[in-house]
């Protein structure tokens, strides 16, 4: 047997102790316990049909991965690369030259 303490490893119990512990009680109304199974059950149904997929076409899977990632990545990096193309774009106002004085006409 170790000679660690118990209170050295919290997370080694033994599993009859927390059998004698109630359980929290938690509320629920009737519309929000329906919307939740239902989503629950959308969900694994999502999930379920999307695994069936992937392992019966695995490579395919793989395809779409790296699509949805290079996506990720272009929605990431595209903002960035358009704000340091327009801070070099970006030319600073001319300054207008001074206006020459006009020639003194001449009087006959």
């Amino acid at each position: 047997m170790s000679s660690i303490p118990n209170s050295a490893m919290p997370h080694a119990k033994v599993h009859h102790d927390d059998d004698h512990k109630p359980k929290p009680e938690t509320k629920k109304t009737a519309a929000t316990s329906d919307w939740v199974e239902d989503a629950t059950d959308a969900a694994k149904a999502g999930l379920a049909t999307a695994t069936d997929a992937v392992k019966s076409h695995p490579k395919t899977a793989i395809a779409v991965g790296a699509t949805v990632i290079a996506g990720i990545a272009a929605a990431i990096a595209a903002p960035a690369l358009r704000a340091k193309d327009a801070a070099e774009k970006k030319v600073p106002p001319k300054t207008p030259e001074p206006k020459k004085p006009a020639k003194a006409k001449k009087l006959h």
